[in-house]
C-alpha cells in the first residue's frame, strides 16, 4: 500500500507538468446538496482530468531506457489521455488500448496528444489482456490505471492541494472506478488530517469495492452497466481494496438517474461541465445515499470535464421541456 510521502514525492515530481486545480466555492449548490459545497475540478487539467497526475508519476520514475521502450495502457479514456499526454512530453511512444464503445471526447483527446489507439471490447478485462500482450511481445512498460503504486500516489497529489486551501474540511468525496483515484486521496487526505471523512462513490450498475467491502474480499462483476463510462471497470483490485478498508471510512452507489441530474444541476447552478463519472459525489448527496449537515465543509473532487456533447444536449434539452 502507498503512504503518505508517497503522495508527497509524487508532488514534487509532477509539479512542473500539471494545473494546481483550484477548490472552488459554490454556495449556489448549499441548498440543494444540504451542506457547505467545494468542487475540486480536475477538468481544468490539460488533458480534462485527473489521470494525467498519476500517468505523469508513473512515467517520470522510469529510467530512459524504459520510456524508450514506449508506455501502453488499457483505459476507458481519461487515463488513456493522461498517458498519450505525459508520452508527448517526455518524446516517447504510447498505445492505448480503448473500449469499442469509448468515449469520443476522451478518443480524439487521445489522438491529438499522439497516441496510439487500439480498440478492444467493452470490459476492462479484455482491455488489460490485450496491453498484457504488448508488454510481453514488444517489450513495452506498463502504465496501469488504478493498479499501480505511483499512479495512486500521483492521484493523491489533488487532496493535499484540498487540505492545504481548506484546512478544516469536513469530508472528501471522490468517485470510484478502479480504486485509483480514491486510495490516493484517502492516503493522502488522512495523513494530513485523520479526522477528515473520506467517501467513495461508484455506480449503482458497477458496485466492485461495495460489494466488495459487504463481503470482505475483492470481487468480480459479472457485467457493469452504467453512463459513467469512466468507472466500468469490472473488478476490484486487491490493493486497492486494502487501502480503501483502512482509509475509506464510506462507499455509497447512486443509480444513472441521480448522475445525469447532478451533470444538470452542475452545468445549470454551478456553471462547469462534469463527465458523469466525475458527479457521482454530487449525484450521492443530492440523492440523499451521502448523508451531510448544513455546516459540513464538503469537497466534492470532480474528477473530469471530458463529456460527451451528444449527452450534455440530450440533458439540457429534457430540462427545457
Amino acid at each position: 500500500m502507498i503512504t503518505y510521502q508517497d503522495v508527497q514525492a509524487a508532488r514534487e515530481r509532477i509539479a512542473p507538468y500539471i494545473v494546481r486545480t483550484p477548490l472552488l466555492r459554490v454556495p449556489a449548490l448549499d441548498e440543494a446538496l444540504g451542506c457547505q459545497v467545494y468542487l475540486k475540478h480536475e477538468g481544468f487539467q490539460p488533458m480534462g482530468a485527473f489521470k494525467l497526475r498519476g500517468a505523469m508519476n508513473k512515467a517520470l520514475s522510469l529510467t530512459p531506457e524504459e520510456r524508450a521502450r514506449g508506455l501502453v495502457c488499457a483505459s476507458s479514456g481519461n487515463h488513456a489521455q493522461g498517458v498519450a499526454y505525459a508520452a508527448h512530453k517526455l518524446g516517447c511512444r504510447a498505445v492505448i488500448v480503448m473500449p469499442t464503445n469509448a468515449n469520443p471526447v476522451k478518443l480524439a483527446g487521445v489522438k491529438k496528444w499522439g497516441g496510439q489507439v487500439e480498440l478492444v471490447g467493452t470490459l476492462s478485462s479484455q482491455r488489460e489482456a490485450r496491453a498484457a500482450e504488448l508488454v510481453r511481445e514488444q517489450g513495452m512498460v506498463e502504465v496501469h490505471p488504478y493498479a499501480d503504486p505511483y499512479v495512486a500516489a500521483g492521484q493523491g497529489t489533488l487532496a493535499l492541494e484540498i487540505l492545504e486551501d481548506l484546512p478544516d474540511a469536513s469530508l472528501v468525496a471522490a468517485p470510484i472506478g478502479g480504486g485509483g483515484l480514491i486510495s490516493g486521496v484517502a492516503t493522502a487526505a488522512k495523513g494530513v488530517n485523520p479526522q477528515v471523512r473520506t467517501v467513495g462513490v461508484e455506480p449503482a450498475g458497477a458496485p466492485r469495492y461495495t460489494r466488495s467491502r459487504a463481503e470482505g474480499r475483492p470481487v468480480q462483476l459479472d457485467s457493469v452497466n452504467t453512463i459513467a463510462d469512466g468507472t466500468r471497470t469490472d473488478h476490484a483490485n486487491p490493493d486497492n481494496f486494502a487501502m480503501i478498508q483502512e482509509r475509506v471510512d464510506e462507499l455509497y452507489t447512486v443509480e444513472d438517474a441521480w448522475i445525469e441530474k447532478a451533470m444538470l444541476l452542475l452545468m445549470t447552478q454551478a456553471k462547469v461541465i462534469a463527465e458523469p463519472s466525475s458527479a457521482l459525489p454530487v449525484a450521492a448527496a443530492l440523492s440523499g445515499a451521502l448523508p451531510v449537515k448544513p455546516e459540513d465543509k464538503a469537497v466534492f473532487v470532480l474528477s473530469g470535464g471530458n463529456a460527451d456533447p451528444a449527452l450534455l444536449a440530450r440533458l439540457l434539452t429534457q430540462a427545457a421541456e
